[in-house]
């Protein structure tokens, strides 16, 4: 492999990133996101939804009564982790996230059984027997944006190389050891 630009790289994340919102195949599809929980960091597979570069934004969904809502209430500090195989290039992030209500008018566009995974019991909680499909409730269709304040980049191939961008510094990068 031949040496990689700081530009070029982050150019790379943002391709991946991006790709992933449209793409339902590509591995960016489904960053890990970790929020910090009362007893320490919880992680968890969400559906990547909607990304801006130039906004340095991240939009995922939750239900409003799950337990990560209400960590990111407490604490808006979260982290992401992307890992792209192909590619051999690991994405983190940090970003400070925002819980908005989600669009109505999307909420109405998903299917029955999409629709009501927003409803029922609270996300985590213990269920007796078997649970029946509820209809969705839309007033717990969430929306999370992950405010990127740090992205860092490191590809595994030979040799290994890593860059720290940050949004304090309008996202220039730097090398680090990888």
């Amino acid at each position: 492999m031949t040496e990689q630009t700081l530009t070029g790289i982050l150019d790379t994340v943002w391709q991946h990133i991006l790709r992933g919102t449209a793409d339902r195949h590509h591995p960016a599809r489904h960053p890990t996101l970790a929020t910090i929980g009362p007893d320490g960091p919880e992680a968890r597979t969400l559906v990547l939804r909607a990304a801006s570069r130039s906004d340095g934004a991240l939009d995922l969904f939750t239900d409003a009564a799950s337990p990560k809502a209400a960590q990111i209430i407490a604490d808006p500090r979260v982290a992401l982790h992307i890992w792209l195989p192909k590619a051999q290039l690991q994405i983190r992030a940090r970003a400070i996230a925002t819980l908005a209500p989600g669009d109505p008018a999307l909420f109405a566009r998903l299917p029955p059984g999409a629709q009501a995974n927003y409803s029922g019991a609270i996300p985590g909680a213990p269920i007796t027997g078997t649970s029946d499909r509820q209809v969705g409730d839309a007033s717990r269709f969430s929306l999370i944006r992950c405010h990127l304040s740090l992205i860092d980049a490191l590809l595994l191939a030979d040799p290994h190389q890593r860059a720290i961008y940050r949004a304090s510094d309008d996202w220039q990068g730097g090398w680090v050891a990888p």
